[in-house]
C-alpha cells in the first residue's frame, strides 16, 4: 500500500488527550480519508488518522502505525519505498504489510532524522516516541502535504485540517486581521509559516519541529544546494529529462488507476507525454479544465497533447457560472483559506472529473515556474545575473523586457519606505483606507538561508519556496482531498529541483523564451504548438465575465453589503456600492478577494458563526 492522501492529526501534553477528541478529530478529516480512521492514545499523547486506500486494504496497513516504541501517522507516499525496504531488509528489519508507511516507521527507527534525507517522498507525518515522550512533526521539502498546528503552554495539536484543530482547540479559527487586510488589499498571502488564523501556525517545507517536555524547537532540515551542472547545453537537457522520467517512473507506482491534469501549457504537457512514453500500453487518462467560447479557453493545446501522447480518455470537466453557484460555498469551505483567484475553482472541477471517472491518482506539473523560470518578472533577474551588458542590450531593442527588468532591480535596489509607498497607491478599490494602508506595510518574504549573489536563484528560491509555489501547493492539496483524490508532482523530487536550480540563466531563458531547457527536453514529444507558447493560464476561468453577470452582481451585493461585513473595517461598502450602480467591477479580482474573505469568515470565524447561530435562535 502506498501511503495515500490521508488526514493526519495529534495531541500531545496536558491535559492528556481524551479518546472522544481524537475521534473527532478525525471524522472531521473524512474528506481526507474516506476508507476508514483510527486513533491511539497513551500517556500525555494521542493521535488520530483517516484512511485513503490505495493499494494494500488489509487492517494490517492501519494507522496509526506502531514499531516498538514508536507511534507514528503519516499523509503522503514514499514512492521509493520498495528500494528502501529493501536497504532496511538487509539491515535486518522485518516488515508485516506491503505500506511504504511501515517503510517509514523503520527507516525512522534506523535512522531518525536521517531518513528524510534518504526518502524520494512527499509527506506530513508524526511520529512520537515513548522513550523520551517526544513527538516530532515533519514536512516534506517543499511542503506538500499540510501540517498545521496549535501550541499553547504545555500543549502541542497538530492536523492536516483546520476542522479537526477546532475539534481539539475550540475558538483557534479567529482570523488574523492584519493577513485578511494584506490578502484584501494587495493580494499578499501570509508568511509560509503563518495562516489566515491568528492562532494556526504551517509547519513548512523542509522543516521538522520537535516538542519535548512543553519545549518547541523548529528547524529547516533540507535547502536545495548547488550540483554538478554540464557545461554543454545539450547534456542538460538531457540531463533533466532524465531526472524527469526517473521521478515520473516513481510517481506511476500504483494499482489504482493514474491520471494527468492536462492544462494546454508546457509543464503539465510535458508530464503527459513523457507518461506516455514511459507508460507504453498503460491505459491513461488526462482531465482538462474546459470554457467554451472564452478567448482563453486551452482544450485545443490540450487536445493536441492528448493527440500526441495516445492518451486513452481526454476527460473535460466544464465549470460554469452556474456550477460555481452550487458549489460556492463548498468550496470555499474546503479550501479552509483565502484563495487568490476562481482558477482554483476550476482546479476543482478537475479532481471532481476524476472522481466520476474513478482515477483516484493524478500527476501535475506544478512547481515548474518556480524551478526552471517560467514566470514574465523572472526575466528581469536573468538579465541582472547576466551582467550590464545584457541588461542593456535586451532593454534597448526587446519592450516586454523593460517592465520585468525594472522590477527585478526595483526588488533589491528600491527602499522599503518607498516600496510601502508604491504598493499604498495600488490598493484594492474595495479595501478601507485603514486596510489598504496595513496591507502596503506588508514586505516581501525573504529566504530564511543565505543569500547566494546570484538574483536569478535568488527568485527562484523565493518563488519556490515563499512567494508563489507554497501557496499553490495548498491549493491543489485542498482541492484534491475535496474530492478524495491524490495528487503527484514530478517536479518536485529533490533532484530534479536541484538541478533546475544550479542551471545557468541562459540555459533557462534564451532571447525572451522561458523555460528554455524544458522546451528542450520534451520537443520531441510535445506538440509545436504547445511549446511555442509564450502565454501563461492553465486553468483560467472567465472570472470577471462571471463577477459582472447578473448573478455574480447579485452574489457580491449579498456578500460584501452583509452588516457582518461592513462592520469588519476590511471592505469599503461605499467602493462595492458605487460599482454596482455602475453594472461593473473596475477590478474583479480584487472583488473577488473581497467575496472571498468574507465567505471564508462566515464558514470558520468562531464570532461570525456564533453570531449567526444567536440570531437563529
Amino acid at each position: 500500500m502506498l501511503g495515500g492522501m490521508c488526514g493526519i492529526g495529534g495531541i500531545v501534553g496536558s491535559p492528556a488527550p481524551e479518546p472522544g477528541v481524537l475521534e473527532r478529530m478525525a471524522e472531521a478529516m473524512a474528506r481526507r480519508g474516506p476508507d476508514g480512521q483510527g486513533t491511539w492514545a497513551a500517556g500525555g499523547c494521542g493521535l488520530a488518522f483517516r484512511r485513503l486506500a490505495i493499494i494494500d486494504l488489509a487492517d494490517r496497513a492501519m494507522q496509526p502505525m506502531s514499531l516498538g516504541p514508536l507511534r507514528l501517522v503519516f499523509n503522503g507516499e514514499v514512492y521509493d519505498y520498495r528500494e528502501r525496504r529493501a536497504e532496511l531488509e538487509a539491515l535486518g528489519h522485518a516488515f508485516v504489510t506491503e505500506s511504504d508507511t511501515e517503510v517509514l516507521l523503520h527507516a525512522w527507527m534506523e535512522w531518525g532524522e536521517g531518513a528524510l534525507d534518504r526518502i524520494n517522498a512527499m509527506f506530513a507525518f508524526g511520529v512520537y516516541d515513548e522513550r523520551d515522550r517526544s513527538l516530532t512533526l515533519a514536512a516534506d521539502p517543499f511542503g506538500e502535504k499540510p501540517l498545521l498546528y496549535v501550541h499553547d503552554d504545555d500543549r502541542l495539536v497538530f492536523a492536516s485540517d483546520v476542522q479537526a484543530l477546532q475539534e481539539a482547540v475550540p475558538g483557534c479559527g479567529a482570523p488574523d486581521r492584519a493577513a485578511m487586510a494584506a490578502f484584501v488589499s494587495h493580494g499578499t498571502m501570509p508568511p509560509v509559516d503563518r495562516t489566515f488564523f491568528a492562532r494556526i501556525r504551517r509547519l513548512p517545507g523542509g522543516h521538522v519541529l520537535r516538542w519535548r517536555d512543553g519545549d518547541l524547537s523548529i528547524r529547516r532540515y533540507w535547502a536545495p544546494q548547488p550540483v554538478p551542472v554540464p557545461d554543454a547545453y545539450p547534456d542538460a537537457v538531457a540531463e533533466l529529462r532524465e531526472l524527469l522520467l526517473d521521478s515520473i517512473r516513481l510517481r506511476l507506482r500504483s494499482d489504482v488507476p493514474v491520471g494527468t491534469s492536462l492544462s494546454g501549457g508546457v509543464d503539465s504537457s510535458a508530464i503527459v507525454t513523457l507518461s506516455a512514453f514511459l507508460a507504453g500500453d498503460h491505459r491513461r487518462h488526462a482531465f482538462t479544465a474546459r470554457f467554451p467560447g472564452y478567448e482563453r479557453d486551452e482544450w485545443r493545446y490540450a487536445e493536441a497533447v492528448a493527440r500526441a501522447a495516445g492518451v486513452v480518455e481526454h476527460h473535460a470537466a466544464e465549470p460554469t457560472l452556474e456550477t460555481l453557484a452550487g458549489d460556492l460555498r463548498a468550496f470555499v469551505g474546503a479550501q479552509q483559506e483565502p484563495v487568490l483567484k476562481l482558477n482554483q475553482y476550476a482546479q476543482w472541477a478537475v479532481f471532481a472529473a476524476a472522481r466520476e471517472a474513478g482515477v483516484t491518482v493524478l500527476l501535475d506539473g506544478q512547481g515548474a515556474d518556480e524551478l526552471l523560470a517560467g514566470y514574465i518578472l523572472t526575466r528581469g533577474f536573468a538579465l541582472r545575473s547576466l551582467g550590464p551588458r545584457a541588461m542593456a542590450r535586451a532593454y534597448a531593442r526587446d519592450p516586454a523586457t523593460r517592465l520585468p527588468l525594472r522590477l527585478a532591480l526595483a526588488r533589491d535596489l528600491m527602499p522599503q519606505a518607498v516600496a510601502t509607498r508604491m504598493r499604498a497607491r495600488h490598493a484594492s478599490p474595495y479595501a478601507t483606507a485603514a486596510a489598504a494602508a496595513r496591507g502596503a506595510a506588508a514586505a516581501p518574504e525573504e529566504p530564511d538561508w543565505p543569500r547566494t549573489r546570484d538574483p536569478l536563484r535568488d527568485q527562484l528560491l523565493r518563488e519556490a519556496f515563499f512567494i508563489s509555489l507554497p501557496h499553490l501547493l495548498r491549493y491543489g492539496d485542498r482541492n484534491s482531498m475535496a474530492h478524495s483524490r491524490e495528487v503527484r508532482l514530478p517536479f518536485l523530487d529533490r533532484r530534479v529541483a536541484e538541478l533546475a536550480l544550479s542551471l545557468p540563466p541562459g540555459f533557462l531563458l534564451d532571447d525572451g523564451v522561458t523555460k528554455r531547457v524544458l522546451r528542450d527536453a520534451v520537443r520531441d514529444l510535445v506538440p509545436a504548438e504547445v511549446l511555442a507558447r509564450r502565454d501563461k493560464v492553465g486553468f483560467e476561468p472567465p472570472q470577471a465575465q462571471w463577477l459582472g453577470s447578473e448573478t455574480g452582481l447579485a452574489w457580491a451585493a449579498e456578500v460584501l453589503l452583509d452588516p457582518a461585513a461592513r462592520e469588519s473595517g476590511i471592505v469599503d461598502a461605499g467602493a462595492v456600492e458605487a460599482d454596482l450602480r455602475a453594472g461593473a467591477w473596475r477590478d474583479p479580482d480584487a472583488l473577488w478577494r473581497a467575496m472571498n474573505v468574507e465567505l471564508w469568515r462566515d464558514a470558520f470565524d468562531p464570532a461570525r458563526r456564533n453570531s449567526a447561530v444567536g440570531a437563529a435562535s
